[in-house]
């Protein structure tokens, strides 16, 4: 059975304002909400045949597609800059840095529960590299986080997060000259 020409255009209505909200829809909510239809129009369940290729079909009779999202994330409103009287707008971005990139996967001979695989033994070592950019185009120097082990001293752990912004007495050497040199 198939549903009236009423329900698909309800659930297309459905699909217009979802999307207009920014809500992504996919092929299973749109099979969800089809199956809804079909029940409140008395229907059995089990008699819903709502498979792919009639999704396909729908989108053909509507004129739908699936597509990649192109952006993610919120609209800022335009008067927020003059509103909070924001003169520069600054994004950062965290990006890892390993020095040893191996595969997780690798050819083997079946049955063997143990697969080794030569390295270097620092596959956990790893660094932060931070860039940041502001909305006048300006790019910052980047620079580099590097992972150290965490004091187990309560005293010292107090001291890193009070005067040293959560870093280590090491590391901090090297990230308060970048602090200065970069004045947010």
């Amino acid at each position: 059975m198939t549903l009236t020409t009423k329900a698909e255009g309800q659930r297309v209505q459905w699909v217009q304002e979802m999307r207009a909200d920014g809500v992504p829809v996919t092929y299973s909510m749109l099979r969800i909400m089809m199956l809804e239809s079909f029940i409140d129009l008395g229907l059995k369940e089990d008699e819903f045949r709502a498979g792919w290729h009639w999704v396909d079909g729908f989108k053909r009779r509507h004129g739908l597609s699936l597509r990649a999202r192109t952006r993610i994330g919120q609209q800022t409103p335009d008067d927020g800059l003059d509103r909070y009287d924001i003169d520069v707008i600054y994004n950062a971005d965290q990006t890892a840095v390993k020095s040893e990139y191996l595969p997780t996967k690798t050819l083997n001979k079946k049955g063997e529960n143990t697969v080794w695989v030569k390295c270097g033994g620092k596959t956990k070592d790893r660094m932060t590299d931070m860039l940041l950019a502001d909305n006048t185009g300006t790019k910052h120097t980047l620079f580099l986080v590097l992972r150290t082990p965490k004091s187990k001293i309560k005293a010292v752990i107090q001291e890193n997060l009070t005067m040293q912004q959560g870093f280590g007495k090491r590391l901090w050497g090297s990230v308060e000259p970048c602090k200065i040199r970069t004045v947010l």
